[in-house]
């Protein structure tokens, strides 16, 4: 495995607990299981050392801790999970170590201690500036508590600063849109990831949307709120790199990036995926199970027609766009002349271009990225039927 760019494979660590579930929430999260930190850290460290087993010290450019609410585990426990890493790993001195965090959960002594063990990123669920609309989601903080969480952050020495908004909320409308975004600009912030509201079924909110007591703004609403928000972070320098990610020249977010470009990463804990060799497994999403010593699950070998349509998926998520070359090298298939027509009618509604070896979407574009990854997949189709799985 090559050193550089998205080539070293990146590790996801995560951490299933959590004060309580957010109205919203579908993520493996499990509220009340404080007095089960140490065993699962323990078991986290089991899983590490069989994959060190079975893989060998794989060299690891990107660390990303995610729950759940991972801050919510006291400093020490969060340097054991590092030292235990970068024992059974080869962990790039200049890593990117990424911990999620909830802004009514840290202190300045808890972060202080994050900063020591080696975490250099920090990325706050901020979600909206209006205390009554974090009520509603059920989180668990303010907006205070975001200002007071960004200062202590830049007071225990970090930089690399990001805030999670979300709009298309249940009774948000765009002045409230508006205001959480220059909001969240007067934080020392370099990164700002922008979500629509997904209602996933069997949630509390999906509930109450379901039985008519809130509503969700119509979509049209949705995608004005999102035109408006880049427009207002392109006038302060933040560049849109992803679909829902914007940040200062610099500082995209190299784990991440793994994903979008379908990079080897390896996920430890409850619940965590993997893309390892061409094989996909994950591990089981109850933490009963995961703590008695359940391993990963549902092997399987990817093949090579379901690849292309992944990279398709995910590398047009991305401003960059599509490396056409590197697909070419990847998979064997020439997708320009393999989709031609369909590229070419998208050509002339101003939907993609083609630009410097990649095929990028354009802003209209990006707003039916969906829509457009299913027409490129079709085309693509007829050339890859008789394809078998990666090699």
């Amino acid at each position: 495995m090559e050193k550089g760019g998205t080539n070293m494979p990146a590790l996801y660590i995560h951490l299933p607990f959590c004060t309580k579930k957010c109205a919203y929430c579908d993520f493996a999260s499990y509220p009340g299981r404080e007095a089960d930190f140490g065993r699962y850290i323990e078991r986290v460290g089991e899983e590490m050392r069989a994959a060190k087993e079975t893989w060998g010290k794989m060299p690891v450019e990107t660390i990303f801790i995610g729950g759940g609410t991972p801050s919510l585990l006291p400093g020490e426990a969060v340097m054991r999970l590092l030292a235990m890493a970068r024992a059974r790993f080869d962990v790039d001195p200049e890593a990117e170590i990424t911990c999620e965090a909830n802004p009514g959960t840290v202190d300045p002594e808890k972060l202080r201690d994050y900063r020591d063990a080696g975490v250099n990123r920090l990325s706050f669920g901020a979600q909206a500036a209006q205390d009554g609309l974090l009520a509603q989601l059920g989180r668990i903080h303010t907006w205070q508590d975001v200002v007071q969480a960004l200062e202590w952050s830049r007071q225990a020495g970090f930089r690399n600063l990001s805030v999670d908004l979300m709009y298309g909320l249940p009774g948000q409308d765009m002045r409230q849109w508006v205001e959480t975004v220059e909001k969240a600009l007067k934080l020392p912030v370099v990164h700002m990831s922008l979500y629509s509201l997904i209602v996933e079924p069997g949630t509390p909110l999906a509930k109450r949307i379901g039985e008519g007591e809130i509503a969700v703004p119509p979509d049209e609403l949705s995608l004005k709120m999102r035109s408006a928000a880049e427009r207002i972070l392109a006038r302060r320098g933040f560049a849109r790199y992803e679909i829902s990610n914007y940040c200062m020249p610099g500082w995209e977010c190299r784990h991440n990036i793994t994903y979008w470009t379908r990079g080897e990463y390896l996920g430890v804990g409850c619940a965590a995926h993997s893309l390892m060799c061409g094989e996909r497994f994950e591990n089981p999403r109850d933490l009963d199970a995961y703590l008695a010593g359940a391993g990963y699950q549902n092997w399987q070998k990817i093949p090579i027609r379901e690849a292309m349509e992944e990279a398709i998926m995910l590398e047009t998520r991305m401003s960059k766009g599509m490396d056409l070359q590197c697909f070419h090298q990847k998979y064997g298939v020439d997708l320009l002349n393999s989709c031609k027509t369909a590229v070419n009618r998208l050509e002339s509604l101003q939907m993609v271009r083609i630009s410097d070896g990649h095929l990028h979407l354009t802003d209209r574009g990006m707003d039916v990225q969906n829509a457009i990854v299913i027409q490129l997949v079709s085309a693509l189709s007829n050339i890859v039927k008789q394809c078998d799985t990666i090699q």
